[in-house]
């Protein structure tokens, strides 16, 4: 798997090869196509791999926790440090433009990773509103809705203080610069507008 795993955020999903992967694994093409089957199985694998590895990072994060709050907080912050580690912005780099060109392995990708963590998220938002912490019309909605603002809080933040940074010569970058808030407290400052 981490012959795979590397061939594809490396290479990305078409210049990858069975034959290189099987090579730097040390084991025959029959070997990783009597287990696959095909190209589309081993990268979706390597896909679940790194969604489960999410998650357990995410579980041991929220299962520490006793409030919503700091549930989605844990989540939020697990999350994001994941999707802007090297790791994750190797597969967006890489592999995110070629898989959308091809809608079947767009839609495994999709179901293997991202899916994978807004149904855990929609389970926790879901138990949340059973106990009468939460009022959701649809928890799967939610969970993606709660990603995308996440997401987007620090995609706005990284933007700013690139911004700044860009303006070298201007006096107020420097302010710019020391105004972007940590990734932790736009986590919380999204978790604590949606609860509201």
């Amino acid at each position: 798997m981490e012959a795979a795993r590397q061939a594809f955020f490396t290479r990305g999903f078409h210049a990858a090869t069975i034959e290189k992967i099987a090579a730097a694994a040390g084991v025959s093409k029959v070997t990783v196509y009597s287990r696959f089957n095909d190209k589309e199985t081993l990268f979706e694998e390597v896909i679940r791999v790194e969604s489960t590895r999410m998650a357990e990072v995410f579980d041991a994060g929220v299962a520490d926790q006793r409030s919503l709050e700091d549930q989605l907080n844990a989540y939020g912050v697990s999350l994001l440090t994941f999707m802007f580690s090297e790791d994750h912005v190797a597969i967006d780099r890489v592999l995110l433009n070629e898989i959308s060109q091809i809608p079947a392995l767009a839609r495994r990708f999709y179901e293997a990773g991202p899916g994978v963590c807004f149904g855990r998220l929609a389970e926790v938002l879901a138990e949340a509103q059973q106990r009468g912490e939460v009022e959701v019309d649809d928890p799967n909605l939610a969970a993606q809705d709660l990603c995308g603002l996440w997401k987007g809080a620090a995609d706005g933040a990284e933007a700013g203080a690139r911004a700044a940074a860009d303006a070298r010569g201007d006096p107020r970058a420097g302010r710019a610069g020391d105004a972007a808030v940590s990734q932790d407290d736009r986590i919380e400052a999204v978790t604590i507008g949606v609860m509201q």
